[in-house]
């Protein structure tokens, strides 16, 4: 997300407060620290102009898109699309795992009030 912040040329200051969130929030996010990301993805992407699939991709296959859109013959393959998948399974594994965590937190504390 950092390249993408700097390819449209937003500084971490624009961009936080386009999205309402604080600078620190954003910077985990850019580090790859936190999936809050995902909860704001058609907020980031309206931003940024941009869909959904394109947030997940490296820098070099973002410009070879955005190329692409500028009147480039190169498109998609079958290839990027199961990169995506794949780094969007992680996500949801990595927020699943981090779901358990809260949830049994919660039921840890419930426990002890009882």
């Amino acid at each position: 997300m950092k390249k993408l912040r700097k390819l449209n040329g937003f500084t971490l200051e624009e961009i936080c407060e386009q999205l309402s969130i604080s600078p620190s929030t954003y910077t985990r996010m850019e580090k790859g620290e936190t999936a809050t990301w995902t909860s704001m993805i058609d907020k980031i992407c309206g931003v940024y102009k941009i869909e959904p699939e394109e947030l997940l991709l490296s820098e070099e296959k973002y410009i070879l898109i955005n190329n692409n859109q500028n009147g480039g013959s190169t498109t998609l393959t079958g290839n990027i699309i199961n990169n995506l998948s794949e780094k969007v399974i992680e996500l949801y594994d990595k927020m699943l795992v981090e779901k358990d965590i809260k949830i049994a937190d919660l039921e840890k504390k419930v426990s002890n009030k009882i």
